[in-house]
């Protein structure tokens, strides 16, 4: 639950007592939406630069 409400790691180890990144990775996981939503934001990413430079290059900037 914690991934998908969008806490971090180091918080939720806080909470749960966890000392370890491992005791994290075992009790959290990866859902679809949290898939989804990664995806479009490395995709927003890669595409507006892409966008920048088509538009740099037009404008001659």
């Amino acid at each position: 639950m914690p991934l998908v409400l969008g806490v971090s790691e180091r918080t939720v180890m806080e909470v749960m007592g966890w000392c370890t990144t491992s005791m994290a990775a075992r009790y959290q996981h990866v859902t679809d939406p949290i898939r989804r939503e990664m995806a479009s934001q490395v995709g927003g990413l890669l595409w507006a630069s892409q966008n920048r430079n088509e538009t740099e290059t037009e404008t001659g900037s």
